[in-house]
């Protein structure tokens, strides 16, 4: 990937994520569902965001056997929702995001917690992390929005560099849905006439009369699987359609070196 597509990709990501204010943030971007669409009144907001955080928490340790002096990343952690209930679970909790302003917003919500910090990031590469010192990484309503290949496999190939070996990797993406046997033929052929490879939807209906704006890539589970592989992470589960009928949830482990 070349520095002028990675910079232009990551200062138009910086700008939807960037949010006006702290309210925007919570329940206009990291919580945008139809529930949250539907209301302003604070209370309702807080009360729905405390249920879905507490219904998430167990899907993102799914089979993850976490212990009180693991090290644990999360990718795109925005204000800091997920990572204070994991900062409760383990001795050290990190994440990072590309939004100066969800850092900050992360840095005010996340007082009281010692073991937690945040990291502003450039939307591909885990600098800030030393290697093989995380136990497990996660990410949740990140990789979704991603609407760049190579910044998926560059941040899957830091993910295995920050883990050590036997560490665990849980992500959350959009997965791809079954194409007509036509559209698959003209996939294949498309690199073999010189043109650009099939890319996913950057924009999709998620509700009736309502469009996702900034939707990412998506993967079919089996092309998904060879990429883990090959940057050295062992997919050892896979669930579809948990939380969302187009959400695909991959757990694996970091191979020894």
């Amino acid at each position: 990937m070349d520095a002028a597509t990675h910079g232009k990709w990551l200062a138009d990501t910086r700008r939807f994520w960037d949010a006006g204010s702290e309210f925007e943030a919570k329940y206009r971007r990291i919580c945008a569902s139809t529930e949250f669409a539907a209301t302003d009144d604070e209370a309702e907001l807080r009360r729905l965001w405390e249920q879905e955080t507490k219904e998430i928490v167990p899907v993102i340790l799914k089979d993850i056997p976490i212990q009180r002096e693991w090290t644990c990343l999360e990718i795109g952690c925005g204000v800091g929702r997920l990572l204070k209930p994991i900062a409760g679970r383990c001795k050290r909790a990190v994440g990072v995001d590309i939004s100066e302003r969800m850092v900050d917003w992360a840095g005010r919500y996340l007082e009281g917690v010692p073991n937690a910090e945040v990291q502003l990031n450039d939307g591909a590469s885990l600098a800030g992390v030393a290697g093989a010192s995380v136990d497990f990484v996660y990410s949740h309503l990140a990789f979704q929005h991603i609407t760049l290949v190579e910044v998926v496999d560059a941040y899957l190939r830091e993910i295995a560099r920050v883990l050590r070996d036997g560490g665990y990797c849980r992500i959350q993406n959009w997965r791809e849905a079954p194409r007509p046997v036509g559209q698959a033929l003209r996939d294949l052929v498309r690199p073999v006439l010189g043109r650009e490879k099939y890319r996913s939807p950057r924009y999709w209906e998620w509700s009736e009369g309502r469009e996702v704006k900034f939707g990412g890539t998506t993967f079919h589970a089996r092309a998904w699987k060879k990429r883990l592989r090959g940057c050295g992470l062992r997919p050892i589960s896979t669930e579809l359609g948990v939380g969302h009928d187009s959400w695909m949830w991959t757990t694996s482990v970091r191979e020894a070196r």
